[in-house]
């Protein structure tokens, strides 16, 4: 007989259980249904205007097509030009599903595209308890499931990855992958063959789904072998075992299941090892991507459970989890392995074996339960109580080690998305040279094109973009985007094909010397480019033939609480103008700052750091505010990125400054 949702008359009925699994299922959405009403506490941290803080900059990309589908122009034209300028990108078709869904939830609830992104948060990232838990109950070990979902839902990295404001394709990846083991089960356990078919159907409807959401398909192959291998195991007949497949690929859609292999080859490239050098001998610009980051085991386990002994418990009773229960725990393993990468790759894959933590430590209470209550005559109703009793302090002495007091800090500061909305109001229409990190923001609050942005980056095109921003000639930067606004990147890369070197083809941009045809180009400097200057650094001095980087970045001191017979006292190190010494530092040059005009300069030593201390006038006080101090080397302080932020010395020639919200944003026209 199929198993069935009944009482199996172990020590937990199924009333106990639903009970259980909701109080897992709400307690997540209401930790982030919470960080929302902290939020409003802060507000001027959270909110400019109409636009609410998102804590993933991929959020931005979301929900202007969700903004575009709405008002009817996303099918309008193929060609999204805001992106990768002047060649565009490909539009995804169909419209994404999350965005597809944000603009269902804005009209059911007449609400604006954000909070509708908003709104969709503590339900999806909440969404694959209910699939685990029902997996734990089907192979009869139903605390592991309940327990899985509390400690993958409440984990350090999950948590972080579908907090408040993260409105991105992380929020649904393991409700599919464990709809997709539980479907898996049921497809080979039941007895019942028109029950296979629908299984499978709805199988096959579950990656149709997935695929639509995260427009990656390799998992699809992964499933489909799993899939053969249980039916065979199992020894279902040749028709039903025929039948089920072809069923689970229409309904999964043909196609993306026949191009899986090579999304899975896509992924084992993506996260393996990252490689110091990315296509055409450029720099892989992963190297400088955090969540694209290798980190050791005991920091991999610290981002589940703060108590680093309690996940290495979870992991082993895992691990007895798994061979203990054989066959019923083949359909799992797919969503374990891919955690289990983490260990190897890409530390965002923590979200993914978080769970499994979460079953072991489940799993051993379900061994000690089932011990316990072997010869004893309780009655149901007693087991459930006692059993449900045991699994809360479970989960409340667990809860102390997680991520439930976590409140995620915005992606943009909010004066920055500010100076978005300003230049908004200010222009009608621009394209935008700046980093990447802010491309989806600036395409979506301004309307502006960028270069490069969140998902095309890398390659030449983050090269010069690299290169003018570290070069000490804005004659340089000139030339890039003179190059860039007429070309794009399809010389270079077609040289490249045409069998010239990378350093060779760059220097078609870097002699550019035909004046700029577009004049609503605009250089934009943001105040968080000060800390991605390393990075930034890696990328643009890259040495072709060497295959390596030279990168360099600032110092910075922003904790200073006194000033006294020249010396600024900071917890960082002081500052002490008049012996010319910054910590164990000498002082080459110091310099004053204030709203990005350097007011004051002074050579202390021929050799040495420079430090540039810089204020901003506080009108309504009638003083100067300290903002931070820069420390850095004379390649850096020569730097086009230095002169023309921090210290807004620019070429008139070729640049006009239209906006300046130092220190968090600077704005130059291209002449």
């Amino acid at each position: 007989m199929d198993s069935k949702m009944k009482d199996k008359n172990l020590y937990l009925s199924i009333g106990a259980f639903w009970v259980l699994v909701f109080i897992v299922f709400f307690a997540s959405g209401f930790y982030r249904y919470h960080q929302f009403q902290k939020w409003k506490e802060h507000s001027s941290v959270y909110f400019v205007d109409n636009y609410p803080a998102m804590t993933t900059l991929d959020a931005y990309y979301w929900l202007r097509y969700a903004k575009e589908y709405k008002n009817g122009t996303y099918y309008k034209d193929g060609k999204d030009k805001l992106r990768a300028y002047p060649e565009g990108t490909d539009k995804p078709k169909p419209v994404p599903l999350i965005s597809f869904i944000i603009v269902w939830i804005s009209k059911i609830f007449d609400s604006s595209i954000y909070v509708s992104g908003l709104i969709i948060i503590p339900l999806f990232a909440s969404l694959f308890i209910i699939p685990l838990a029902l997996y734990g109950w089907e192979i009869d070990t139903p605390i592991a499931g309940i327990v899985g979902g509390f400690v993958g839902a409440f984990s350090w990295m999950y948590a972080i990855r579908t907090a408040m404001g993260r409105v991105d394709t992380d929020l649904l990846q393991l409700f599919f992958l464990f709809s997709g083991s539980l479907l898996l089960l049921k497809v080979s356990k039941t007895q019942n063959e028109k029950r296979r078919y629908i299984y499978s159907a709805l199988l096959g409807l579950n990656f149709f789904l997935f695929g639509w959401w995260y427009a990656h398909f390799g998992i699809d192959l992964v499933y489909l072998v799993v899939m053969v291998f249980m039916l065979a195991v199992r020894r279902i007949g040749l028709k039903q075992s025929v039948v089920s497949v072809i069923l689970f690929i229409l309904f999964a859609n043909p196609v993306w299941v026949f191009h899986s292999l090579g999304g899975l080859f896509d992924f084992v490239s993506s996260y393996g090892e990252v490689k110091t050098v990315g296509n055409g001998n450029f720099p892989n610009i992963l190297k400088t991507i955090t969540e694209a980051e290798h980190i050791s085991a005991a920091k991999v386990l610290s981002f589940i459970l703060s108590f680093k002994a309690l996940n290495v418990l979870g992991l082993l009773f895992t691990l007895v989890f798994l061979f203990s229960l054989k066959l019923d725990a083949v359909p799992i393993l797919p969503v374990f392995l891919l955690g289990l990468l983490v260990f190897k790759s890409s530390n965002r894959l923590v979200m993914f074996l978080a769970p499994f933590i979460g079953i072991g430590l489940g799993f051993a209470m379900d061994l000690t339960l089932k011990r316990v209550f072997k010869e004893s005559k309780f009655d149901l109703k007693a087991k459930s109580s006692i059993a449900s009793f045991a699994v809360l302090l479970l989960i409340g002495a667990i809860g102390g080690f997680t991520a439930y007091k976590f409140v995620p800090s915005p992606s943009i500061a909010a004066p920055i998305v500010k100076s978005f909305v300003d230049i908004k109001h200010r222009f009608d229409k621009g394209v935008i040279f700046s980093w990447w990190d802010y491309g989806y923001a600036i395409e979506d609050i301004d309307g502006f094109a960028t270069y490069h942005d969140g998902g095309v980056h890398g390659g030449a095109r983050t090269y010069l973009v690299a290169k003018a921003l570290i070069g000490d000639n804005q004659t340089l930067m000139h030339n890039i985007i003179a190059f860039m606004d007429a070309n794009g990147v399809k010389p270079i890369t077609d040289a490249i094909k045409d069998n010239k070197s990378a350093s060779y083809a760059v220097k078609l941009a870097f002699n550019y010397d035909k004046p700029i045809k577009d004049k609503d180009n605009y250089v934009l400097f943001t105040q968080d480019m000060i800390g991605k200057y390393y990075a930034i650094s890696y990328l643009g001095s890259w040495d072709f033939e060497k295959k390596r980087s030279y990168p360099d970045g600032f110092y910075v001191i922003n904790s200073c609480y006194g000033y006294k017979n020249g010396v600024f006292l900071c917890r960082q190190g002081n500052i002490d103008l008049k012996s010319g010494a910054v910590g164990n530092l000498k002082i080459k040059r110091w310099i004053w700052v204030v709203d990005g005009v350097v007011k004051q300069e002074k050579i202390m030593s021929p050799e040495g750091v420079n430090v540039e201390i810089c204020f901003v006038k506080n009108r309504e006080a009638n003083k100067m505010d300290f903002v931070f101090a820069l420390v850095c080397d004379d390649k850096v302080f020569r730097s086009n990125f230095n002169k023309m932020f921090i210290l807004g010395e620019y070429n008139h020639k070729l640049f006009e400054e239209v906006y300046n919200n130092f220190p968090f944003a600077r704005l130059f026209r291209v002449k």
